[in-house]
């Protein structure tokens, strides 16, 4: 007995011992790198990527009409959904296959995304130096060890990442992003010590010969093995785990000199077939076992840019390549030949196409920032467009806000030698279309005078004017093509080009270039500036000419003998002269304003003055020169117009506001160099140029002074203020995107009084990545220090009801319908006088009863007057009251 207890407590001691242990041993970490996103999220702080410099008065908050970029889009199936993910530039984005609605928007990093790819749910993006893997908003980890920026990814399960860009290619352990202690952890400093920052597993030497890195793919059920091609030609399968070479294929090296590797696919339902495209339009399909070329299609439309097999049950075995036209390319891989040709798919070269998983729809992607589905449903295997959305073909030139509202955008520019017009919706993207071109086809030669060849759309668009008035009368959007003798006329209400063209006569010098329009705030009348320097009036209902500005003596003749009888002129008689121009150059800018008169201002050194016309009469209303006092012969290359105040920006550099109401410069700003756009606010307080060198400043009107100023990487194109002043919206130059920047003076109350500042000395560069280190270390020997200091910077930016110097005005934080309402004072005591004066409240009494309802107890409800006097006549009836027993 005394043994079988000794062994049942050592038994049990040993048991205890086990647990002890269990509970001391760390948790193992889950296997999907989704779940330790929350781990992620609770040990690091911000990530480095989402860190943004923002100037004085504006911080970027989003970029709007943009879908997709030049990059791959990536595929994912989470359970019965299936999401894409696409690089818009400086993030990405997540649409849902069915109806291609916005998902999900990624965080807005400071880098380009260089590549992208999905594991699952997280999403792997390759930025300049690193590789940065995110769960959602939440950096889990990164990669570091490129040379160069990573251009092409390839994930092999959720073990391995195999990375390549230019001449390198790495191997990272996927499987230890987010751990606590990983064996290919880098030691971090700094700030950085709480990520989780991973050192690859090696390198892959590929040889001098072999090139840029352009493709990798990891074929089905080859054990931790990718194909590698590269801009040399050459093709290799390598073994990731050990980092080893297994063989280097030579059957798709002809007498000649192979052409570059483009793209790798390889097929989904047949084991050891991979689809190669090369740069040359061959495409290869190659078994990888035996080393050795099944068959070859030849691409006529040139380089492949990409490749995909259709797959799913009863799939006919197509596979499909993009093109550079904007054209894919269906093969039948039975009858080996090509099935259909499918043009006009996008406007400019495919840069994706994939195939759902077992569905016959087809994702094509390109460069002209569309994303479009297409459906394989027909009797002969021939797709048709389902659905898709898009944004700005190319960089916009022109762009403002259709309406009162922070709604919707009209915008126009050019991509690749052809324009577009296009809604841009500032609450919905899947709301952004682009105006119909079709009825160009039905135009005739004459109409579309000094235009391209291409019959399909017009030559870019070089200025923009619309009246939303006339929304559901007639078109009253017009727009002025570069290199094009007329304007054509869109209407807004069906998103179309319409049948209206205003063509100026030739003979009263029309046959040139429209350079400018604008049009009436009724929008019954247009005007249009053409380069040789006339003007002229249209009717924008009947699309009717009315006149040159200024217009000849019998011109005017005839307007004031309206309805008599003119007297028919001799056969052979002679045409008389053509009317004077308006100015002596390109007209640059023109505009309407609300009192009917036509402001208009030209290129030419010698005219460099605002030239003021009657709408009505075509008559001269006066002049004002813009370049008096200033050194040389400047020459106008802009100009804006708000209300009274309109701003012309001249060649050497100088931005000139003048007042038409005291026809006088009441504002001189020195720039330096030559603006390409500049715009008011809606209220006329700030005046934005953006500068050609990338520059862009903020100046204060009634101050006189610059309040901001930044540099971006590409110089802006175009301005425009929210009517709600709330945003500034920026289009730059080799980008689709339209930038949003938030003004922090609406919206940050430190911001009260930005005038307090002193004028910014240099520019913040708001493209780089990050902010500076200066701004984020917060010593903790310097805490005091930093806190005093910031404390003296605002406390001149509090309110206060007394002045802050006695020489001084001090800005006032009221909001703007109460200043508006102390105008009207005696209007609003008026309407909250009382109807009649202010009854006395009843007498409480001192000690308020109390009844209880169940255990709570609760004040009882006073007496009224009437029931207090009925009580008080029971109680002279029956006499005094005696007091209660307690008995």
């Amino acid at each position: 007995m005394l043994a079988r207890d000794v062994a049942k407590r050592q038994l049990a001691a040993e048991e205890a011992a086990d647990d002890d242990a269990a509970l001391k041993a760390p948790r193992q970490p889950p296997r999907k790198l989704a779940r330790r996103a929350a781990r992620a999220h609770s040990r690091s702080a911000t990530s480095s990527a989402l860190r943004v410099r923002e100037s004085a008065l504006f911080r970027p908050v989003r970029a709007i009409g943009v879908v997709v970029d030049s990059l791959p889009i990536s595929v994912q199936t989470l359970g019965d959904a299936t999401f894409i993910t696409v690089s818009v530039g400086r993030g990405f984005q997540v649409f849902d296959s069915d109806k291609l609605r916005m998902a999900y928007i990624g965080p807005r990093l400071n880098e380009k995304v260089r590549a992208l790819i999905n594991v699952g749910d997280t999403t792997i993006t390759a930025l300049k130096s690193d590789i940065v893997v995110w769960h959602k908003l939440t950096e889990m980890g990164r990669f570091r060890g490129h040379r160069s920026s990573a251009t092409v990814l390839c994930p092999i399960g959720s073990s391995y990442l195999v990375s390549g860009g230019e001449s390198e290619v790495l191997v990272w352990q996927l499987s230890d992003v987010a751990l606590e202690d990983p064996a290919s952890a880098i030691e971090a400093k700094g700030k950085e010590k709480s990520k989780c920052i991973l050192a690859p597993l090696g390198r892959l030497t590929l040889g001098e010969g072999f090139g840029a890195v352009t493709a990798i793919r990891h074929p089905p059920t080859y054990l931790h093995k990718v194909l590698i091609g590269g801009t040399g030609g050459e093709i290799q399968l390598w073994n990731v785990r050990t980092r080893e070479k297994v063989h280097s294929f030579s059957c798709h090296k002809g007498a000649k000199e192979s052409s570059a590797v483009t793209c790798i696919m390889e097929a989904p339902n047949a084991l050891d077939v991979v689809a190669v495209g090369f740069a040359s339009g061959r495409i290869c399909m190659l078994n990888a076992r035996e080393d050795r070329i099944m068959f070859e299609f030849q691409q006529a439309q040139g380089r492949v840019t990409a490749l995909t097999f259709r797959t799913g049950p009863n799939a006919l075995p197509h596979l499909v390549s993009g093109a550079p036209s904007g054209e894919f390319v269906v093969w039948d891989l039975e009858k080996r030949r090509s099935h259909h040709v499918h043009e006009g798919a996008h406007r400019g070269p495919l840069s994706s196409v994939q195939f759902l998983p077992n569905e016959p729809l087809l994702l094509t992607s390109g460069r002209d920032n569309a994303l479009k589905m297409w459906i394989f449903d027909t009797a002969d295997g021939l797709p048709r467009y389902l659905k898709g959305r898009c944004g700005c073909p190319g960089p916009a030139r022109r762009l403002s806000f259709y309406g009162d509202d922070d709604k919707e955008l009209v915008v126009g520019g050019g991509f690749d030698g052809t324009g577009f017009v296009q809604k841009i919706s500032f609450i919905q993207d899947q709301q952004n279309n682009e105006y119909s071109q079709a009825s160009l086809k039905k135009m005739t030669t004459a109409m579309r005078a000094g235009a391209s060849s291409n019959l399909n759309h017009l030559p870019p668009v070089v200025d923009i004017a619309y009246c939303q008035v006339r929304h559901f009368d007639w078109p009253a959007v017009v727009t002025a093509h570069d290199g094009q003798e007329t304007a054509m006329v869109w209407s807004s209400s069906n998103q179309a080009l319409s049948q209206t063209v205003l063509a100026p006569p030739p003979e009263a010098n029309g046959a040139s270039p429209v350079s400018a329009v604008a049009i009436s705030s009724c929008g019954s009348y247009c005007v249009l500036g053409l380069e040789n320097g006339a003007l002229h009036r249209f009717n924008l209902q009947s699309g009717l000419h009315r006149g040159p500005i200024p217009k000849t003596a019998e011109g005017a003749l005839e307007m004031n003998n309206v309805g008599a009888k003119v007297p028919k002129k001799p056969f052979n008689a002679k045409n008389p002269p053509p009317p004077p121009k308006a100015h002596s150059g390109r007209v640059c800018g023109l505009t309407i304003t609300t009192s009917a008169q036509v402001v208009s201002t030209a290129s030419h050194p010698k005219d460099c003055s605002l030239s003021l016309w009657k709408l009505s009469t075509h008559e001269a209303i006066g002049s004002l020169p813009l370049g008096k006092g200033r050194p040389g012969s400047p020459s106008c290359l802009l100009m804006r117009c708000l209300g009274a105040l309109v701003a012309v920006s001249l060649d050497d550099g100088t931005l000139r506001v003048a007042d038409l109401n005291s026809m006088s410069v009441v504002r001189t700003f020195a720039c330096g160099v030559p603006a390409t756009d500049i715009a008011f606010t809606p209220d006329g307080r700030w005046l934005a140029a953006a500068l050609c060198d990338g520059g862009l400043r903020i100046f204060d009107l009634p101050a006189a002074r610059c309040i901001d100023s930044f540099v971006f990487a590409q110089p802006a194109l175009g301005l425009c203020f929210s009517p709600s002043t709330a945003f500034l919206l920026t289009t730059h130059a080799k980008n689709n995107a339209i930038q949003v920047w938030a003004n922090k003076f609406l919206f940050d109350p430190s911001l009260s009084a930005p005038l307090l500042r002193p004028e910014p000395e240099a520019p913040v560069h708001v493209d780089e990545p990050g902010a500076p280190d200066e701004e984020d270390d917060d010593e903790d020997d310097e805490d005091g220090e930093w806190e005093g200091s910031k404390q003296d910077a605002v406390a001149p930016t509090a309110s206060s009801t007394e002045p802050l110097e006695p020489e001084l005005l001090t800005l006032s934080d009221v909001p703007p319908a109460k200043v508006l309402a102390t105008l009207h004072l005696d209007l609003v005591k008026e309407r909250n006088k009382a109807a009649e004066p202010p009854k006395p409240l009843p007498n409480a009494p001192f000690f308020l009863p109390t009844a209880h309802e169940g255990v709570t107890p609760r004040f009882a409800a006073p007496l009224g007057e009437e029931e207090g006097v009925e009580a008080k006549q029971e109680v002279s009836d029956k006499g005094p009251a005696s007091r209660p027993s307690f008995l």
